[in-house]
């Protein structure tokens, strides 16, 4: 497993500060080169509060839902949205040995993440 972040190293090593490690690496995509040539999206930051905001007005989420309590988290999440682009939207690949595409995810909103147990269910499909 691989993750991608559309972060630099520096604000990686904050979050694997806070909620590390991981059993796998995390790489830095802050220009969105890899981002964009596997066909992920972005919302505009206009869309990006109007989703956060319809969510709070709904009742569907609260402001602290979004932005963390404790204190190392809090300082991470507005680093984040500082220094990076909070507004990619995610993807998720399963790839061949050869790097062929088995199976993917594009995320269309912040919510729509695959899952752990849907990635592994694509997993046993394929296996």
């Amino acid at each position: 497993m691989v993750a991608v972040s559309p972060a630099d190293r520096g604000q990686i090593e904050k979050f694997l500060d806070v909620h590390g490690p991981y059993p796998f690496e995390i790489y830095g995509d802050p220009e969105l080169n890899v981002y964009r040539e596997m066909g992920n999206h972005r919302f505009t930051t206009l869309k990006s509060l109007m989703y956060v905001g319809a969510g709070i007005l709904s009742g569907k989420a609260k402001l602290s839902d979004i932005v963390p309590r404790e204190e190392k988290k809090r300082e991470l999440f507005f680093s984040a949205v500082k220094n990076q682009d909070v507004n990619v939207q995610g993807s998720s690949w399963l790839f061949d040995r050869d790097g062929e595409v088995l199976w993917k995810h594009l995320d269309d909103s912040p919510k729509d993440h695959a899952r752990v147990k849907g990635i592994l269910e694509q997993v046993r499909k394929l296996g």
